[in-house]
């Protein structure tokens, strides 16, 4: 990684952290609706190496949850987009 990636990542992360984080969630939420793993949570749990509990307490949008950067850019690879539409 050169220093210009390593800049554009921590403005990333930055941007990540000051989102609010039911933005994230809602998005969150609706990439995984729209995904081909709408209907399997632990297929979507094995690619990104986090439980199936975690998965599912991501979808429940009622429910409080912090989500890490690491494991959205996990998740936003395995929806195949980029983790910036995770905080718009």
């Amino acid at each position: 990684m050169n220093f210009i990636e390593q800049k554009d990542l921590e403005i990333l992360i930055t941007k990540f952290n000051n989102t609010d984080s039911s933005v994230i969630k809602k998005n969150l939420i609706k990439l995984i609706d729209d995904s081909q793993y709408n209907r399997s949570n632990q297929m979507l749990a094995d690619k990104v190496g986090v439980s199936v509990q975690t998965i599912y307490l991501y979808r429940q949008p009622r429910k409080q949850s912090n989500i890490s950067f690491e494991v959205a850019l996990k998740l936003a690879n395995a929806l195949e987009v980029g983790v910036e539409e995770l905080i718009e």
